[in-house]
């Protein structure tokens, strides 16, 4: 016996938004789903990438999140900035951001990331970059090495036995040669925590502006204004390690020259 038109056509229909809702959701698996998240310390550390509202409000319930340490300059006005930015507030939650640029970091950086991650006072701390594997390895390596006595091949396998690290690639490599040059030098860095790190929002987010890692306020806003660091595209693109970011009325213009 035929099938009626009307439920063939009905099954394709059906079919076909199945389909659609699969593409969908695969799309946006970002959206929904935690990207990259991993307990390197059971109640004290946790690193990712950058997580968009839901997944990010989930972590911070479930693993207690005392602070966010964001490891990568972004403009203010980037979406990923304002729904970070939302979370964080509603929540009350500590903000920090050390402005590494490109997939490197500076000695400097890392011994401050390291020493933010360390600091009881701050713990639980979830810390990320923009896809939670260079910048992020970095800062979790020279924790390993600054305070947990590692050698840099053991930081180095640490964070090299990922699901998402590619040892043999060549940004890989610059990770590792950045984390053995970090364990040579690290005992002669003393960053102070009052450069090279802005403090986005802190006792239930008042309207205290960030500190200026070169130690001027000038034409900063409140929290969250750091609109004048660079776009958030320059942050992803190569160029030499520095803690040089564009600061002035036409940064963005300037850092979109910059190949890093």
């Amino acid at each position: 016996m035929k099938q009626p038109f009307r439920f063939k056509f009905g099954l394709a229909a059906g079919l076909a938004t199945l389909v659609a809702a699969v593409v969908g959701v695969a799309l946006n698996r970002d959206i929904w789903l935690e990207k990259r998240v991993k307990v390197v310390v059971p109640g004290r550390l946790v690193r990712g990438a950058w997580q968009t509202p839901g997944p990010l409000g989930r972590i911070i319930e479930r693993e207690k999140i005392r602070t966010v340490v964001s490891l990568t300059a972004i403009n203010s006005t980037d979406r990923k900035f304002v729904g970070q930015e939302q979370v964080l507030r509603d929540r009350g939650v500590r903000w920090l951001i050390i402005p590494m640029r490109g997939s490197r970091a500076t000695p400097e950086q890392m011994a401050l990331a390291a020493d933010l991650l360390a600091d009881p006072d701050a713990q639980p701390v979830f810390f990320h970059c923009v896809a939670g594997h260079h910048r992020t390895s970095l800062a979790h390596a020279a924790y390993l090495i600054r305070h947990q006595g590692f050698s840099a091949e053991a930081a180095w396998r640490e964070i090299s036995t990922l699901p998402w690290s590619r040892p043999d690639s060549v940004v890989d490599r610059n990770d590792r040669f950045l984390i053995e040059e970090f364990a040579r030098m690290q005992s002669t860095l003393a960053p102070s925590r009052e450069h090279g790190v802005w403090e986005m929002g802190h006792d239930s987010w008042s309207q205290a502006a960030p500190k200026d890692p070169r130690g001027s306020h000038d034409g900063l806003a409140g929290p969250g204004g750091v609109d004048r660091v660079e776009p958030g595209d320059a942050q992803l693109r190569g160029g030499p390690a520095g803690s040089a970011v564009p600061v002035g009325t036409d940064a963005a213009e300037r850092a979109g020259a910059d190949a890093s």
